[in-house]
């Protein structure tokens, strides 16, 4: 748990990720994606349909989680090669292979659609973003010992986003719920 209060729990087939903001209900399950995420997930998401006036509003943050390797020379270097004659066919052939290699070191990525309810957790969750406490939160929940066995001894890294109009949207949604709590 970081200060704005989101908990994150890897269930045991290590296959979901379990997300939740105080006062969401409950968690959301997550698939881990590798590469590109699958057809029906890549376009916008759905927009929600109207509430009663009086009914409480909430608003999804979408997080993104990526590992990845700190350096691809060592494994590019001595394992692209071409003797083709043309240097246009010569270049093609060396950029495949290099793409090659490059997506079989892919270490995936997991994309959380988080639930908020209450302003003051949304603020604390963007807060630990920009500040950096949420990625040192989120490297000990992701960057795990099997996870460093698996690489050896290359170095990763993890990056996180949120996307900061996904952030304005919800805050402004968010504050409306805060104007119906307060009008007469």
């Amino acid at each position: 748990m970081f200060a704005g209060g989101l908990t994150f729990c890897l269930s045991q087939s290590a296959h979901r990720l379990l997300c939740c903001a105080p006062g969401a209900g409950p968690p959301l399950r997550q698939r881990v994606c590798r590469g590109r995420a699958p057809a029906h997930s890549r376009g916008k998401r759905k927009k929600s349909t109207l509430v009663e006036p009086n009914e409480k509003q909430t608003c999804d943050i979408r997080l993104r989680v990526r590992a990845e390797y700190c350096q691809h020379e060592t494994a590019l270097e001595g394992n692209v090669f071409s003797n083709r004659p043309d240097p246009l066919e010569r270049q093609f052939e060396r950029f495949s292979q290099a793409n090659t290699i490059l997506k079989s070191r892919d270490l995936g990525s997991i994309i959380c659609d988080i639930k908020f309810s209450e302003l003051t957790y949304l603020d604390a969750f963007w807060r630990d973003y920009i500040n950096g406490s949420l990625l040192e939160a989120l490297k000990g929940v992701f960057i795990t010992d099997s996870l460093k066995q698996a690489v050896g001894h290359e170095a990763i890294k993890l990056l996180v986003n949120v996307d900061e109009d996904d952030y304005a949207a919800g805050r402004q949604r968010l504050l409306r719920n805060l104007m119906h709590q307060h009008a007469p």
